[in-house]
C-alpha cells in the first residue's frame, strides 16, 4: 500500500522500497540497504542518487562511509507544492491554448478515475447542480475519495438538488442539508443513470460495476432545457 502510495507521487518501485527502508532504519549505508531491499548495490547507489536528486535524501560521512537518512516525509507535499507553483506559472498560457468558442463540446471519461476527474469539474466551473436520477452508487465507487468529494463541495458552497433513488436515501441523509436539497423519486420510477446538469452542461453518468463512465456535453442550449426538465418535475413530486 505504502509503495504504491510514493510510486503514484513519481517514485519508481526501487526507488519507493529504499525511502521506505530508509524511513525504518533512520540512517544506513548502501550496501546494506541492498541487502535489506534485496537490490544489487549498483542498483542501490543510482535510486539513492535518484531520491538525492529530488530530495528525498540526506548522507553524512563517517569513517569514510557514506550514512544515507530519509528526509521528513512532508518534503512531498513541499515538491507537490512547488509542482503546483511551477504549472499555476504556466496555466494562463495552457488556457490561452484551449478552445472556448465551440458551440457544443462531448467529453467521455472512464472508470474511476474518470469519474474523478468529472467531480473535479463540478468543482471547478459550477456554483450549483441539479441531479435527476441519483442512484447513490458514487459512495461504493469512489471509497475513501467520496468524502473527501463532498468536503469540497461544502467548502466551494456548491448547491445542489437532486432527485433521487428510494435507495439513495442513506448515502443522501449524510450531505448537510444546508447545501444539498433532495426529493425522492416513486418507487416504479427508480432510475439507473443519472443525469447531472451544471455550469452549461449536462452529464449522463453510470456508475454500474462492469459500466463506469460520464459522457458531458457542454452546450447552453440543452443546459437550459434540461434544467427546465428538471425544475417540471421537482414541482411534480
Amino acid at each position: 500500500m505504502q509503495e504504491k502510495v510514493l510510486q503514484e507521487f513519481g517514485l519508481n518501485d526501487k526507488e519507493a522500497k529504499i525511502y521506505l527502508a530508509l524511513l525504518k532504519e533512520k540512517s544506513s549505508t548502501a550496501s546494506r540497504l541492498a541487502k535489506k531491499t534485496k537490490l544489487n548495490r549498483t542498483t542501490a547507489y543510482l535510486e539513492l542518487d535518484n531520491l538525492l536528486k529530488l530530495g528525498l535524501v540526506s548522507y553524512v560521512i563517517k569513517d569514510s562511509k557514506r550514512y544515507y537518512q530519509a528526509s521528513p516525509p512532508e518534503k512531498f507535499l513541499e515538491i507537490i507544492d512547488n509542482k503546483k507553483s511551477k504549472f499555476e506559472s504556466i496555466l494562463p498560457q495552457l488556457n490561452g491554448l484551449y478552445p472556448t468558442a465551440e458551440p457544443f463540446r462531448i467529453e467521455v471519461f472512464e472508470g474511476k478515475e474518470g469519474i474523478k476527474t468529472f467531480y473535479q469539474d463540478i468543482l471547478n466551473n459550477a456554483k450549483e447542480v441539479f441531479a435527476f436520477g441519483v442512484t447513490g452508487k458514487a459512495m461504493d465507487v469512489l471509497r475513501f475519495s467520496y468524502p473527501h468529494f463532498v468536503k469540497k463541495f461544502l467548502k466551494a458552497n456548491i448547491k445542489e438538488r437532486a432527485l433521487a433513488n428510494q435507495s439513495a436515501k442513506k448515502v443522501m441523509e449524510k450531505h448537510p442539508k444546508s447545501h444539498l436539497q433532495v426529493k425522492y423519486l416513486p418507487k416504479k420510477h427508480q432510475a439507473e443513470i443519472t443525469t447531472i446538469i451544471y455550469a452549461n452542461k449536462v452529464a449522463i453518468q453510470s456508475l454500474h460495476k462492469e459500466n463506469i463512465y460520464v459522457v458531458v456535453i457542454a452546450d447552453k442550449l440543452l443546459y437550459r432545457s434540461y434544467k427546465s426538465y428538471f425544475e417540471f418535475m421537482w414541482d411534480l413530486i
